[in-house]
């Protein structure tokens, strides 16, 4: 088999590195995404807390998550301590 000449291998890598790029792209887009909705529904939790209208306890029970770990991620949005 036939060895690749130097113009056809930098050719190829500067494809690879175009692709790892949209796909580092990609990537900070997800995360951004997630965090984004990470926040949103950290903040509506942290109203419905404040309102009263259920306990941690409750909140634990509907997505799994400690009580230790919701108050961690609610108290930034807590108006009511």
């Amino acid at each position: 088999m036939p060895r690749p000449t130097p113009e056809s291998r930098d050719a190829a890598k500067a494809r690879v590195t175009a692709l790892k790029t949209v796909r580092d792209q990609a990537h900070e887009a997800a995360e951004k995404t997630k965090a984004d909705a990470d926040e949103a529904m950290w903040k509506e939790i942290a109203a419905e807390l404040d309102a009263e209208t259920l306990l941690q306890a409750d909140v634990a029970d509907a997505t799994n998550f400690s009580r230790d770990h919701i108050l961690k991620r609610t108290k930034a949005y807590r108006t009511k301590k």
